[in-house]
């Protein structure tokens, strides 16, 4: 995993991740009536407090956090490995 490129892996898990959203159209983001994206608001029935300009910056931190994630796992282990005696 070290050997490719950190950014490029957030990159692919940030576009697939944005993808989805723009497949499914959640309605939080999207007017469904419309089919066109929600103002950024408040008190109103068409506005939201997700708009998709914000979902996508906290995908980018999301992903980026997945990854390192994933890289801590993978290569900070708690366990020790212990050979067995020959």
């Amino acid at each position: 995993m070290l050997d490719v490129n950190i950014l490029f892996v957030v990159i692919i898990v940030y576009i697939s991740l944005y993808s989805l959203i723009i497949f499914f159209k959640p309605s939080i983001i999207y007017d469904r009536y419309k089919g066109s994206l929600r103002q950024f608001g408040v008190g109103y029935k068409n506005t939201t407090i997700l708009p998709l300009w914000l979902v996508s910056i906290l995908l980018a931190i999301i992903s980026y956090f997945i990854v390192l994630y994933v890289i801590h796992l993978r290569y900070n282990t708690i366990f020790i490995k212990i050979n067995p005696l020959n």
